[in-house]
């Protein structure tokens, strides 16, 4: 008599030392669960668990792929199972609704259940196996961000100190909401103010400090800039062909997408992203629907990024802004015509993104360096 086949569904809670893997079968049912250390030895100590299992996996969810869950899910996708990646706000959603504790083995489990309940999880990571030029775009990106943030603390606090000097200080600063012209204004002006209070003079002290430290962000964010088009070349990039984007933006499509081929279609690109608007309609019945709403779910940074692009082609580039007068000429709302048209970027830029990589592919090898 032939044994029938049981199939199930992994979930792993990933930490800094330790993941905890959940099996669940197909009927919902928990199997097994097991817990190991984030090391070489416990990924292959997780790999023959799988292996041993009476079930056949056909999906691992992974909570994190992209961070503390990246080594497992590296080594997973590189066995060939096919990974997803489940956001932490579902499994949330479900222990909050079903009042569980949270521990490794629930956390675990959620995942697990998440991943059998949605069959349509998007992949997990962002590189089965990253490249050097990526992973260096990667940590240039990731600098960069940190120092924009540093350059924004200290101007943020440099206007709250701004505010608390004397009045007829203020008053011979530039009337403008910016915060360097002001400062620079104090620097050239230093020397000038006579019979201020210790106090002030401490604050313009530090105000001049701020400056400085300012300028120094400054300069290490434009060295960070010249590094980016030679990294773009080396990944095959020409996102910077299209209206709206310039290098910076590319880079940052480039990092957050990843590997563009693990999106098989438009409209999984699109879900992921949050530029495809949900519908939200009654009384429709078999016709189409008549009303959508902004996904608020995604990837907010690349829904960001579209905005940007879609402001700034529908101010200077034509077919995009004929293309926005056409939605409105056909009864839709500005926002839903802008909607409309980032639905359309993405899937521009995913196209985008699909030609650089088959032709990237193609390059032919480097030839082996002689002495």
């Amino acid at each position: 008599m032939e044994l029938e086949v049981r199939h199930g569904v992994g979930g792993i809670d990933p930490h800094k030392h330790s993941a905890t893997l959940a099996v669940v079968d197909s009927h919902g049912h928990l199997v097994d669960v097991v817990s190991v250390p984030v090391t070489t030895a416990g990924i292959n100590d997780l790999l023959e668990f799988l292996t041993d299992t009476e079930l056949v996996i056909d999906r691992i969810g992974v909570e994190g792929s992209a961070a503390l869950g990246q080594p497992v899910a590296v080594a997973l996708s590189a066995a060939g199972y096919d990974v997803r990646e489940v956001q932490p706000n579902r499994t949330a959603e479900r222990r909050r609704r079903r009042r569980r504790a949270k521990t490794d083995i629930e956390d675990a489990e959620a995942i697990a259940r998440e991943t059998l309940a949605d069959p349509q999880l998007p992949p997990a990571g962002k590189h089965a196996a990253p490249e050097a030029a990526w992973e260096e775009l990667t940590a240039v990106h990731d600098w960069r961000k940190s120092l924009i943030l540093q350059r924004v603390r200290q101007l943020t606090e440099a206007e709250a100190v701004l505010v608390s000097l004397p009045l007829s200080l203020r008053s011979q600063l530039p009337s403008t909401s910016r915060v360097l012209p002001q400062l620079e204004m104090l620097e050239t002006s230093a020397g000038q103010w006579d019979g201020l209070a210790a106090v002030d003079q401490v604050r313009l002290d530090r105000l001049q400090a701020a400056l400085d430290d300012i300028r120094q962000l400054t300069c290490r964010i434009k060295a960070l800039d010249k590094r980016i088009p030679p990294l773009l070349e080396r990944l095959g990039c020409t996102l910077t062909e299209l209206c709206g984007i310039g290098a910076v933006t590319a880079m940052d499509l480039l990092v957050e997408v990843g590997d563009p081929g693990r999106f098989t279609t438009e409209a999984q690109f699109a879900r992921w992203c949050g530029s495809a608007p949900i519908a939200l309609s009654s009384g429709e019945g078999h016709g189409p629907v008549r009303r959508h709403r902004l996904d608020v779910g995604g990837n907010r940074n690349v829904n960001s990024i579209l905005h940007i692009v879609h402001v700034t082609q529908v101010r200077c580039h034509e077919p995009a802004r004929s293309y926005v007068a056409r939605k409105i000429a056909e009864n839709k709302t500005k926002r839903e015509a802008r909607r409309a048209h980032k639905r359309q970027l993405a899937n521009v830029i995913i196209r985008h993104m699909w030609r650089d990589d088959a032709r990237r592919r193609t390059w032919p090898s480097p030839l082996p360096a002689t002495g």
